[in-house]
């Protein structure tokens, strides 16, 4: 907690951690705002038959979609749009080429991503608007009525993506990991309530154990995720010296911290976002009440065999493809014997790069079997029936660990720059002294 208060008596953090908390509050607002046009009744209900996929539409709304709110959409749109536009950039050498180009090919991609939200925010919202056909206003006309509706929510969705970017640009850390955490930590008083609601058939003595045990295994879990997310291995890099005349030339020696997580919490993302797509079309144009044993399937997922196959496949990929992004073996090993330098032990060059593919390796193994597991363990524990209702707790856990991590490493970058920015304005002043 000291990197939070110490961040917070820094007036540029302080000011970035207000604005930050500004946007969620608006969200939040957005959140209990009606759709127009819609029986939000009906719609409330209609919702409710959703499943696992309306239950986790639901969260990455700030609980908008069972409100029946402008906000309903929620993240979804962006990030698919997101997912889409990186995939894109990966295997369209154009977009590869404009990628790579710096800050101006950077600007873009975000420049088209933002055409892809908004495509995504409008394909959504006519979805949504179909699936609630039966529950339309019949005040007005029906066509006025529908239109209308479909226009909110697609504007609603594309401000909470122009919020996730101002985040982004003007807030602290990623948008989408705030988000999403903001979102998380809403939920949570719905998650220990439902709970004591469950037990209290048992009476309000046993009823309040209950959940203060849920209370004490959610925050050990917790815990735990931190310690692992924390974890890695410091590489010391030595850099060789040369004497010309009388002076020395060469890099000072540098420890370079590897995480074990080097992923973050990017591939559960990006796993369940791939894994909702059908899951949420099907939500949406499925006749209401039906019985139809494929329709249920995608959106009751977690009782789907297929499901946690797939999932453990996506997240294991994405575990590998982010962590490539943040460590990159080969270009690392090429970096250090390009500038001199070289890791105790180990010759520059060949052995050197051998060594941090193995670390490479290894790190994403234990960090994909750590995802795999803590996700997938309490979705297996909720086919019984005294333990139904915890199947999210492991993702839950997950992304609130690994956000507060790499929260904390944002605000301790952040006050290390602003340290700096005061030592070499210190530094200026000093030097303007002097020359006077």
């Amino acid at each position: 907690m000291s990197t939070f208060t110490d961040s917070y008596k820094v007036p540029a953090l302080r000011k970035k951690m207000w604005f930050t908390f500004l946007i969620l509050s608006v969200l939040v607002v957005l959140s209990l705002v009606p759709v127009p046009g819609i029986d939000h009744a009906g719609a409330s209900e209609a919702v409710k038959k959703w499943g696992d996929a309306g239950e986790l539409l639901n969260i990455m709304s700030f609980k908008a979609l069972g409100n029946v709110a402008i906000t309903s959409l929620g993240l979804y749109p962006f990030l698919i749009a997101s997912i889409i536009m990186q995939i894109l950039t990966i295997a369209v050498p154009k977009l590869r080429n404009i990628a790579q180009t710096g800050e101006a090919g950077t600007k873009i991609i975000t420049k088209y991503t933002r055409i892809a939200a908004v495509i995504a925010d409008v394909v959504f919202a006519a979805l949504y608007c179909t699936g609630m056909r039966n529950h339309v206003w019949t005040s007005i006309n029906y066509w006025v009525a529908i239109i209308l509706a479909g226009l909110c929510l697609a504007a609603g969705a594309a401000f909470f993506g122009w919020c996730v970017e101002l985040i982004n640009n003007k807030g602290i850390g990623s948008g989408l990991v705030i988000v999403i955490l903001a979102c998380i930590l809403r939920n949570v008083p719905h998650v220990f309530k439902v709970v004591y609601l469950k037990a209290s058939v048992l009476g309000i003595p046993a009823a309040a154990a209950i959940t203060f045990g849920v209370a004490v295994v959610c925050l050990a879990l917790f815990v735990f995720i931190v310690w692992f997310y924390l974890g890695g291995k410091k590489l010391r890099i030595l850099f060789s010296k040369r004497t010309v005349g009388m002076k020395q030339y060469g890099m000072q020696n540098q420890v370079l911290p590897l995480k074990v997580a080097q992923a973050g919490t990017m591939p559960i993302v990006y796993s369940l976002a791939i894994m909702l797509f059908p899951a949420a079309i099907i939500c949406m144009v499925m006749p209401e009440g039906t019985t139809n044993i494929f329709f249920l399937g995608f959106v009751n997922f977690k009782r789907s065999i297929s499901f946690y196959i797939i999932y453990a496949a996506f997240l294991a990929l994405f575990t590998y493809i982010f962590a490539m992004i943040q460590f990159n073996p080969i270009d690392l090993s090429n970096q250090i014997k390009q500038n001199g330098g070289y890791i105790q032990g180990l010759r520059p060059g060949k052995a050197t790069a051998q060594y941090l593919m193995s670390l490479y390796n290894n790190f994403n193994l234990a960090d994909a079997a750590f995802l795999i597991l803590v996700s997938l363990v309490p979705m297996l524990l909720d086919l019984i029936p005294v333990l139904n209702g915890i199947w999210f707790l492991g993702i839950v856990s997950i992304l609130l660990g690994g956000g507060f991590v790499e929260l904390q490493t944002v605000l301790d970058n952040g006050i290390a720059t602003e340290e700096e920015k005061v030592k070499a304005a210190g530094k200026e002043k000093k030097k303007n002294k002097y020359a006077k």
